[in-house]
Parts: structure tokens; C-alpha cells; sequence
């Protein structure tokens, strides 16, 4: 005759359930605030980039109190321009490296500045285009009697010292500006933007950074209207060549090589101010919507034809899509919050 089963006594717990982990704790409302899906979310990244960049400015109040002043109101000096720039540049370099490291865990190039790139034939096209346009819309500009070349006022050594200064300055610029706007604060917000379909990530933070690059412009001297809607455009136009290339080499390249022509190559306004130690001594007549006023050829309509090249250029140039999005990396990147 089988024994009887003895009952399970319902206190003692069963192995299994001993076994089962207990649930993951539940983030605060507070954490979702600051973290989402892949990290600090983008809004909170920018604030920080935005922050060690003003904190690296103070850093540089010393040595910018050393800069060489022009000594002529309104003019930009070479050698203190060259300072200048110099140190801006700091001022975003060092954030984007920062962030990249600690926050971001990414290397330096995927922010749009990859170092085994650096100075390659990507720079150079950018360079060549920037400022070969330039020289078309002057010519232009010159045959329909709104500009003049005007005389070469600088000679021998001179030529080599001031063309090399403003060079060496301007690319400065480039690292400063392109980096500034379409470097971190573009990748970042693209990435945070990601759940937008076809790219919209992308372009939607180009035209926000954007108008923001016209805006930094409002307070230049000589400015003008058309001149700040212009600078918009070239936002844009910069972003389609990071678009297509992958990387900010052709816009620094094009940005350089561009405002040097302006200040010194051809003598003319840049963004409403003038440099000392220009090559060319030109001057403008008629309207400034024709020859761009005090803004100089950034003011003249005939822009939207050198933007328009420009464009044409990277397009023929450049004909796939290299800036990485999220959604290239994995097929669960699809599913990345908008507001990351």
C-alpha cells in the first residue's frame, strides 16, 4: 500500500520562487529628465558643450588682454586676428574633446573633424571652390561696373608675410566656426533627433544651427540684412558638403579660403569689417544689393549664384550620402527617442 504524500507546507517558499530576481528598479522622473535610451539626452549635451566652451573663453581672458590691438578703428589687425582666432578656436576644440571623452565615449572624428583626414584633397577642393567662386562673382561684378579691382598695394616680402598671417588666421576660422556650429552641436542634436524619417534629423538641425550662425554675425560692423540671410544660406550650403563628404574638411577648407580672399587676396569687406595688410585696395559703385555695400560681395545678390556653384560642386563631386546616421549603425537604432 503506497504512504501517503506528505502536504507541502504553504509558508516555506518553493526553490523556484526563491530563484526569480527581483524586478529592475524603475528610473526617477528626474533621471528621464537628464538620461534617456543612449545617454545623456542631446539638449542636456549641447548645455554642457555650450558651458566648457564659455568656461575655456574665461580661461583665455589673460592672454586675449595681450593681443595686439590695430590701432585703426574698424580695422582688423593681422597679427592680433591671428591671436584672436587662435584662441576662439581653443574655445571649441577643447569642449568637443572633452565631450567626446567623457560624455559622449565617441572618438574625436566622429564629431566631424577626423584627424586622418585632416588637410587632404577634401580641404583642398573646399579651399579651391571658395576661392575660385569668389573670384567669378567679383569678375562678374567688375563687368557689370558695380566693382573695381583697384591697384596692389602690397610688395615683395610684405605679399608673403600678410597673404601667410591671414591664411594661417582664416583657417582658424574655419576650425572655430565650422566646429562651433556644425561640428558637435550638428552631430549631437542629429543623433538626438534621429526618430525624424529620410534624413530630417540631419536637416533639421542644419537649419537650426543655421540661423543661429547668422545671428552670431547681427553684431558685426557693416552689416547687413541680405548679408545675415546670405550667411544663413552659406550655413546651409556648408551642411550639404558635411552632408556629402562626411566631415567638415571641405567647409573648413571653403570658409578659410573664402574669407581670405575677401580680406586679403581682393581687399573687400568681410562680413562688414576690413583688414589691415590687404593685397588689393578695390572699390564698389551702385546699389548694395548689386555691389554689396559695406557688407561687400556677401551683400551683393550675386552671392546666391557663388552659394549656388558652391552647391553644384560638392553635388557633382560628392554624389552619396556619407554623414552617418544613427539608424546605419543598427536596426535597433530605429527605435532611438526623438527627444534623446
Amino acid at each position: 500500500m503506497d504512504s501517503p504524500v506528505p502536504p507541502i507546507d504553504p509558508i516555506e517558499p518553493s526553490v523556484e520562487a526563491t530563484n526569480v530576481p527581483p524586478p529592475p528598479p524603475q528610473p526617477s522622473a528626474l533621471h528621464n529628465i537628464f538620461i534617456g535610451p543612449r545617454g545623456v539626452r542631446a539638449g542636456w549635451k549641447i548645455v554642457l558643450f555650450m558651458i566648457l566652451s564659455v568656461l575655456v573663453g574665461l580661461c583665455t581672458i589673460p592672454l586675449a588682454k595681450m593681443i595686439p590691438k590695430s590701432g585703426v578703428k574698424g580695422m582688423m589687425s593681422p597679427t592680433g586676428s591671428l591671436y584672436g582666432e587662435f584662441l576662439g578656436m581653443l574655445t571649441v576644440l577643447i569642449p568637443t574633446g572633452i565631450m567626446a571623452k567623457l560624455i559622449d565615449h565617441k572618438e574625436w572624428g566622429y564629431f566631424g573633424m577626423p584627424l586622418n583626414r585632416a588637410f587632404r584633397s577634401t580641404f583642398w577642393v573646399g579651399s579651391v571652390v571658395g576661392v575660385g567662386v569668389l573670384a567669378l562673382q567679383l569678375e562678374i561684378m567688375h563687368l557689370c561696373g558695380w566693382f573695381d579691382f583697384g591697384t596692389v598695394q602690397l610688395h615683395g616680402a610684405a605679399i608673403v608675410k600678410y597673404g601667410l598671417i591671414w591664411l594661417v588666421m582664416f583657417t582658424f576660422t574655419g576650425f572655430t566656426e565650422e566646429g562651433l556650429l556644425r561640428g558637435y552641436v550638428q552631430r549631437v542634436t542629429t543623433d538626438g533627433l534621429s526618430g525624424l524619417p529620410n534624413g530630417w534629423s540631419f536637416w533639421t538641425s542644419a537649419l537650426i544651427f543655421s540661423v543661429v550662425f547668422g545671428a552670431l554675425h547681427l553684431g558685426n560692423p557693416g552689416e547687413t540684412a541680405f548679408g545675415i540671410f546670405m550667411v544663413v544660406v552659406d550655413g546651409m550650403v556648408m551642411c550639404f558638403s558635411l552632408w556629402r563628404t562626411g566631415d567638415l574638411w571641405f567647409a573648413i577648407g571653403n570658409h578659410a579660403f573664402w574669407d581670405w580672399g575677401q580680406t586679403f587676396l581682393f581687399g573687400t569687406p568681410n562680413s562688414g569689417t576690413h583688414g589691415l595688410g590687404a593685397l588689393m585696395n578695390p572699390s564698389f559703385h551702385g546699389p548694395a544689393i548689386l555691389a554689396g555695400g559695406s557688407d561687400g560681395p556677401e551683400g551683393s545678390v550675386l552671392v546666391l549664384l557663388s552659394e549656388a556653384l558652391i552647391a553644384v560642386v560638392v553635388a557633382l563631386l560628392y554624389r552619396e550620402r556619407k554623414y552617418p546616421l544613427l539608424p546605419d549603425e543598427s536596426p535597433a537604432a530605429d527605435s532611438v527617442f526623438i527627444n534623446q
